[in-house]
């Protein structure tokens, strides 16, 4: 696997990043896995926002771990290794005060399903304990991944991992419906603009059914992924300093009242606050201080 790597020195701290997405991804990953990433550093401002973004997440604690905020206080700590459902609000996280290690393993929601072997309609919004899902295989790639010499070696060792797991739940039937792997993916490569009723006539299921199945493969139903891939969108537009009435349009909104409204409802704020606020290099979150009212938005859930 190649690498990109990115190292910030700066006033909001210093650290290294490091990742691996497509193309550069083993093909036998392809429709599983987004992408690997690892940080390595420290923040000076210990919370960060986070938004939703249309996918599920591996997080493995290499040391010291993150710990989640809800309405301005901090919880426990977060499970060496644990899952994160797709978002459908904005995530408010604490981390520790010293250099930290995160491993990170971005999945398509269907490449989850067939990974976890288990429906992921519970998963919507919370963070859970991996061991819940993948049980004793959980401490297994904390295990494999801690004692990495370095960070390619962690990225191949998580992904040995996701194939023996991918191969151990196909046997036992965990295997994603292909009209709901293909409409998910359409929708992904659509950012969200497309009519659900024609996708589920394409697919070929009734409607209850394409419901049941995708709720159960994706997390949610396909309505609220196509809404949630769309605000993705709207996110990088808005970050990338288009105007909101443009970056309204690009992102299939009815107006800039309508992505307002979506905004609210997403990311606990508005488009000109979030276009305001001090972003991290490279990504969508924001550096949050501890006086932010960090219940403004819906944050996630923690089950242990």
């Amino acid at each position: 696997m190649r690498l990109t790597t990115a190292s910030v020195d700066s006033a909001l701290g210093r650290w290294t990043h490091h990742a691996c997405e497509p193309p550069d991804l083993p093909p036998a990953l392809a429709g599983v896995v987004r992408a690997f990433w690892h940080f390595d550093g420290h923040t000076t401002l210990l919370r960060e926002r986070t938004f939703p973004g249309g996918h599920l997440e591996i997080i493995v604690h290499l040391g010291p771990r993150y710990r989640a905020v809800d309405r301005g206080a901090t919880g426990d700590p977060f499970p060496v290794a644990c899952l994160t459902g797709v978002q459908t609000g904005p995530l408010v996280v604490e981390a520790p005060a010293e250099r930290c290690r995160v491993l990170g393993v971005r999945l398509h929601p269907v490449g989850a399903y067939a990974l976890l072997g288990a429906p992921l309609d519970a998963t919507e919004g919370r963070t859970l304990d991996l061991t819940d899902g993948a049980g004793r295989a959980a401490a297994e790639l904390a295990e494999r991944c801690h004692d990495a010499p370095n960070v390619s070696v962690c990225f191949g060792r998580a992904g040995a991992w996701i194939l023996e797991r991918l191969v151990r739940t196909a046997a036992h039937g965990a295997v994603p419906h292909p009209a709901v792997a293909w409409a998910a993916a359409e929708l992904e490569r659509v950012d969200g603009v497309a009519s659900i009723t024609a996708l589920r006539a394409q697919a070929g299921l009734g409607r209850t059914r394409f419901a049941d199945a995708f709720r159960q493969q994706v997390g949610m139903g396909p309505k609220r992924y196509a809404r949630v891939l769309r605000f993705r969108r709207a996110l990088a537009l808005v970050r990338s300093g288009h105007g909101l009435s443009a970056a309204a349009l690009a992102a299939g909104y009815y107006d800039q009242a309508h992505l307002h409204a979506c905004f609210r409802e997403f990311a606990g704020m508005t488009p000109g606050a979030y276009a305001a606020a001090t972003g991290y290099p490279n990504s969508p979150s924001l550096a949050e201080s501890a006086g932010i009212d960090a219940g403004s938005g819906r944050t996630s859930k923690t089950e242990r």
